[in-house]
């Protein structure tokens, strides 16, 4: 049982962290970041994509191992769909995380990069995307802990 919560506290934290670096992103990027503000952005996607790496390993651990068992959870419409989502925020993190990878070699060199404003707008937006895809997923998984969605 303690091996329970203490699974679901960091499957909790993950996902909180995850939430916290992807706000710091958005709070950070504007066009034509200095050095030390792209330095941030980099760092907190780095934590973005930790974050993620542990939410799924947790989650795993809680649907296969701990809690209520698959059945449970593959039988349940609103945990598919925060599957969905899940997959859905991952693959609009691909754009910025390539950006910031992109920045690496100018940043090695002590250059700040060069990001249009346009190009900020557009990442700004994935963010903003990504957000909107969390709170669904808080929301699935509101309805699926009070037994909302079984079928079958």
């Amino acid at each position: 049982m303690l091996w329970s919560a203490l699974v679901a506290f960091g499957h909790f934290m993950a996902f909180f962290s995850l939430t916290a670096a992807l706000v710091l992103q958005l709070t950070l990027l504007r066009a034509s970041p200095d050095i030390d503000i792209a330095r941030r952005i980099q760092r907190a996607d780095r934590a973005y994509g930790l974050m993620a790496i542990l939410i799924l390993v947790f989650g795993l651990l809680r649907v296969y191992y701990f809690d209520k068992g698959s059945d449970y959870y593959f039988n349940n419409y609103y945990f598919l769909t925060k599957i969905a989502l899940f997959v859905g925020v991952g693959l609009m993190s691909i754009r910025p995380t390539v950006t910031y990878l992109r920045w690496r070699k100018e940043i090695d060199q002590e250059i700040a990069p060069t990001f249009s404003e346009t190009d900020s707008e557009k990442l700004r937006r994935l963010i903003h995307y990504q957000l909107m895809g969390i709170a669904g997923i808080i929301f699935c998984a509101s309805m699926m802990a009070k037994g909302f969605g079984f079928y079958g």
